[in-house]
């Protein structure tokens, strides 16, 4: 075999190496799968307390190991609807991501009139940019909008954030909420349940859910979900023109990047997008366009035990992912509500690392 015949055979065989390496990473890329991640869950990676409701985990964890959970509780005798008015964020500790976690303290509380967040705080969302904490979280101020008394409490919901150079505190709240209405732009009615990641850009993207116009005079839930971007974690954020799950009620959004794609977790609640109610997989190339992922159901609305038992749930809500040092989605925490009669908790779902 001559020498140039060798050459072109090696050159071949190092474009075939190159163009497969390439599909294999934009395979990672494009086909992001959840669900095939979730993993049974252990006995002990529930946070559970029969006097109070507790909802939304979500953690952080620090140099030294130790995982820090920020979760929203309200008394149980209050009933499932007590979070409006009532909801607190307590704080609790792990020598492990999945638990058990031990309650330390409360950290967070309405303030009271004559503030934005006179009322409960609720649904909190932890991220670390920088050297600092940003704890997000949902607030009202009660207005009288000739409404029920419950609606003139939704209506009133905003998005706020405390910071802290530390988990465990002291932490900072803002005395002004990061988002309101902005002329021309789609969200309306309220805006809740925010979740923030740090584009490669180094900007920063929120999703949260809000409602169409004219959400004040219909009594129909119908909810959309909306993008706003700030050049720091504490904004301005100036909310985007486009939307997304806008077809169907959706919930809870986590949104963050990972391999060249913007992915969000989000609750199906009627099973108009999966075919079930479940928590679902979106993903945008840019941030502002999204589609259904190619793997679109994470998870049912159940809980699968390392014992093998199966717990089917009323609601599963408010999932909130902890990626390992890694990069790696590795937990999944959730809110759990099994039925009427008993407190609703959170669960920690271990996910398969697929960087190990």
């Amino acid at each position: 075999m001559s020498v140039i015949r060798k050459i072109k055979i090696a050159l071949v065989f190092t474009l075939l190496v190159w163009i497969n390496g390439l599909a294999q990473i934009n395979s990672s890329r494009g086909n992001l799968d959840l669900g095939q991640q979730i993993q049974p869950v252990p006995e002990n990676a529930v946070l559970k307390n029969p006097d109070y409701n507790i909802w939304g985990g979500t953690m952080v964890q620090t140099e030294n190991g130790t995982c820090h959970l920020f979760y929203a509780r309200w008394p149980f005798k209050s009933g499932f609807k007590g979070w409006l008015k009532e909801s607190e964020i307590a704080y609790a500790t792990a020598k492990s991501p999945i638990g058990p976690y031990e309650f330390q303290k409360v950290i967070l509380k309405g303030f009271g009139k004559g503030h934005w967040n006179e009322e409960a705080a609720h649904n909190p969302h932890i991220k670390k940019f920088g050297d600092k904490y940003y704890l997000y979280f949902i607030s009202h101020e009660k207005k009288e909008l000739g409404l029920s008394d419950w609606m003139n409490h939704i209506f009133g919901q905003r998005i706020g954030v405390a910071v802290a150079d530390d988990p465990a505190g002291p932490w900072k709240v803002h005395s002004e909420t990061l988002i309101d209405y902005q002329e021309g732009k789609p969200a309306h009615g309220y805006m809740v349940n925010p979740s923030v990641t740090r584009t490669p850009e180094g900007d920063y993207l929120m999703m949260f859910k809000a409602r169409k116009p004219g959400a004040k005079s219909s009594n129909k839930f119908d909810p959309i979900h909306c993008l706003a971007k700030a050049p720091t974690p504490v904004g301005p954020f100036v909310i985007a023109d486009e939307t997304l799950l806008t077809e169907h009620t959706a919930e809870d959004p986590y949104i963050w990047f990972q391999q060249g794609k913007y992915y969000a977790i989000v609750k199906d609640m009627y099973g108009k997008y999966t075919g079930t109610k479940s928590l679902a997989l979106y993903e945008s190339e840019n941030g502002l366009d999204w589609h259904p992922s190619e793997n679109l159901l994470i998870t049912k609305t159940q809980i699968v035990w390392e014992n093998g038992e199966i717990t089917r749930l009323k609601n599963l809500e408010r999932p909130q992912l902890w990626f390992d040092n890694k990069g790696a989605p590795s937990v999944l925490f959730c809110a759990v509500r099994e039925n009427e009669r008993t407190a609703t908790f959170n669960v920690h779902i271990p996910l398969e690392r697929k960087n190990d």
